[in-house]
């Protein structure tokens, strides 16, 4: 009798072990099997910085068309830009040389920050290599080259609209910046410069030059603002592009010289 009775109670906790482990093994296999469920998110990174450029751009675009829209930010910009490079309007020509490094280098930073220099570089050379390649199919005749050269094509044709639609990602920034900073500049020539008397500057071919001019395309202060700020934005790109291959080479272990 005492045998049967510990029989049966092995059994019962044999039975109950099996139990607990066909549990266990369910819920895990059921853990691994079920997908993860997320929070649906309304709004991506992406989408975010498309509506916040074609925003911009719109507002720009509305600071272009009324006047007022226009000259309310530059009365917001100037509280903060006339006390950092205004000079109280005794160094016109050193504002507006300032202005126009402020804009070329944020502008340059945002195109930087939207550009991916290595995979442009490597497109532009594919791109070279394939026109290379199948201008001269063309000239011999080669239908077979030719269509072995189309197939290839769309291996880089994603790169390249990539490539052409890199420049268009920060145009609503610059094109707001600039309408800020030039609408900035016209009010300063045209109220803080005048109300001194101080629109007249000196420059290597003549020692007068009024800087509201009518008589060129445009005023003299927005050549003399193109004619500092472009080529400083030129220096701001390198430098930035230099800085992303030599990190680049660097993350490669390439060495930087031979």
């Amino acid at each position: 009798m005492a045998d049967d009775s510990g029989s049966s109670d092995a059994q019962e906790v044999t039975e109950e072990e099996a139990e607990e482990a066909t549990d266990e093994a369910t819920d895990d296999a059921t853990e691994e099997t079920a997908p993860a469920v997320r929070p649906p998110s309304p709004f991506s990174r992406a989408s975010l910085s498309r509506f916040l450029m074609i925003f911009l751009f719109l507002l720009a675009l509305y600071a272009i068309i009324d006047q007022q829209v226009g000259l309310g930010f530059a009365r917001g910009a100037d509280a903060i830009l006339f006390p950092l490079f205004g000079f109280g309007g005794t160094l016109p020509v050193l504002t507006i040389l300032l202005a126009g490094i402020l804009t070329t280098t944020i502008g340059s930073i945002i195109r930087d920050h939207y550009t991916n220099w290595v995979k442009m570089a490597r497109t532009q050379k594919v791109m070279s290599a394939w026109r290379k390649e199948n201008m001269e199919a063309m000239r011999k005749g080669q239908q077979t080259r030719l269509a072995q050269l189309k197939e290839v094509q769309k291996g880089f044709a994603k790169d390249q609209m990539d490539m052409m639609s890199t420049p268009y990602k920060s145009t609503a920034w610059t094109i707001f910046l600039f309408i800020v900073i030039f609408t900035w500049l016209r009010l300063f020539v045209d109220v803080v410069l005048q109300a001194r008397g101080n629109q007249w500057i000196a420059v290597p071919w003549s020692n007068h030059v009024f800087l509201n001019n009518p008589g060129y395309v445009f005023p003299a202060w927005v050549l003399l603002y193109s004619l500092l700020a472009i080529p400083f934005g030129q220096i701001v790109v390198r430098v930035l592009k230099y800085i992303r291959f030599r990190r680049r080479l660097q993350a490669m272990g390439v060495p930087l010289r031979e």
